[in-house]
């Protein structure tokens, strides 16, 4: 078998990315996953989906509401993948080669390359501009680089030192965020008096909604990378309950920090600093320390993503590759950061909700029986392929990604809410299996004439 030395000072192999990991060594309790993807998760990203129904004037009972309810969905795609990891023994991207063929889940390895890619530069950017106001340093510059300098000491020491930072993230994140949360029962005046608007209800509840949503279930095409080394017992439930508490956890501290920053500046990491006053340092501290948390998966798996393209690298040299291009993306963006960069992740992210849908098809419904043999996949699988595109292009006309396009249905009937996530997950959650069943039919018949 295939291994290789990860590096760093707690080492540990890492099989190759098309060898699964023997049965015999996923031996890691499964109560892991409940810290890692809880610190992970406990970042400003999440933390500034709270300012979203504040800003839009959803009622502070509804602006919960949806934002549980997305989290809670998003949360359940997320542990499904989890699942697979630890059936299978295998990283994510590689796993979709069953469904869609391996040239075809080649290229789906490279949009997952540049989604991890695009985060990654997105909490370094944030964690940056919240350590350069926490400690006053002069120049964004060098924060950004000292922030991916740590950033890859931590991913490039393995999947078991990843670990173990984010059990420690885990706590040190929550007893911040508890503080952050408990400082708002010092303007529990502030937060009863607050009063939403007449934006729209429907409208403001369902951009709510989707972006909690979309949130969480694009860390789908994560999640495997880090079950395969655990047990399957309680893998789902660990990674489900990780996840959901922190979104959750993090999202009404940015409720709170919105309503008593009473005017929110759009920048939640200046709010944050302003509506704790002189204890502004620990709301930076925990914007910084989350953005490190997340970026060490976002840099983990851009690795791994890179080597299951079948490039012939070495782990530690896919590392560099990816920090040393965030670095560079980060230092050329960052002052018209908030113009659109978001934007382009936002619709970067249309890609997964189909996929997510064909892979808990193949695992759980085509395949359910079927032991995963990376040998015999086709080049092309045409069932994937095509559930894929017929649900990516029905869901274009409920698409609204802001100024860049405006989808005529989410446009003219649902007054701009973007609707196309769930469109795509269940119309290649329904059409893969269909599909595959014709196929297979007329393969069949075909056959026996």
């Amino acid at each position: 078998m295939d291994i290789e030395k990860s590096g760093g000072h707690n080492s540990e192999f890492v099989y190759n990315e098309f060898e699964p990991v023997p049965e015999e060594m996923r031996k890691n309790n499964s109560s892991e996953l409940f810290t890692l993807w809880f610190a992970s998760n406990m970042t400003i990203g999440d933390f500034a989906i709270g300012f979203i129904p504040v800003l839009l004037g959803l009622s502070l009972g509804m602006s919960l509401f949806s934002m549980l309810l997305g989290s809670v969905m998003g949360s359940i795609l997320v542990a499904f993948m989890s699942r697979t990891g630890t059936l299978t023994g295998l990283p994510q991207m590689v796993l979709g080669r069953r469904a869609f063929g391996k040239n075809f889940g080649i290229f789906m390895t490279v949009l997952q390359w540049i989604n991890t890619l695009g985060w990654l530069t997105v909490n370094l950017i944030l964690a940056s501009f919240a350590f350069s106001l926490a400690f006053h340093v002069p120049y964004y510059e060098i924060s950004i680089i000292l922030m991916g300098i740590i950033i890859f000491l931590i991913s490039n020491s393995g999947r078991k030192s990843i670990s173990y930072f984010e059990k420690a993230m885990s706590v040190i994140l929550g007893i911040l965020f508890t503080i952050i949360i408990l400082n708002a029962g010092l303007h529990i005046n502030d937060i009863y008096a607050y009063k939403p608007s007449s934006f729209g209800f429907g409208v403001a509840f369902g951009i709510t909604l989707a972006t909690s949503f979309s949130y969480l279930m694009s860390w789908g095409p994560y999640a495997a990378d880090y079950s395969r080394y655990n047990k399957t017992k309680n893998a789902f439930i660990y990674t489900f309950s990780g996840g959901l508490i922190a979104t959750f956890w993090a999202e009404i501290a940015g409720v709170f920090v919105a309503i008593m920053s009473l005017d929110p500046s759009g920048n939640p990491a200046s709010d944050l600093n302003h509506v704790l006053g002189p204890y502004g340092i620990i709301g930076l501290i925990a914007i910084f320390l989350g953005g490190i948390a997340a970026d060490a998966l976002n840099l983990y798996s851009n690795s791994i993503s890179l080597k299951s393209t079948g490039l012939k690298i070495r782990r530690i040299y896919s590392v560099i590759f990816g920090i040393v291009i965030a670095i560079a993306l980060a230092v050329a963006l960052y002052t018209k950061f908030y113009s659109f960069y978001e934007d382009f992740l936002f619709l970067l992210d249309y890609w997964i909700t189909p996929w997510l849908g064909i892979m808990l098809a193949d695992f759980f419904i085509v395949n359910r029986n079927e032991k995963f043999n990376i040998k015999t996949i086709p080049g092309l699988n045409i069932s994937g392929i095509s559930a894929y595109f017929i649900a990516l292009i029905a869901s274009v006309p409920f698409m609204d990604p802001g100024i860049i396009f405006e989808g005529p249905i989410s446009k003219l009937y649902l007054g701009g809410v973007d609707i196309s996530y769930y469109v795509s997950f269940l119309l290649a959650l329904v059409l893969y299996p269909v599909i595959t069943k014709v196929i297979n039919r007329n393969n069949i018949q075909s056959h026996v004439k």
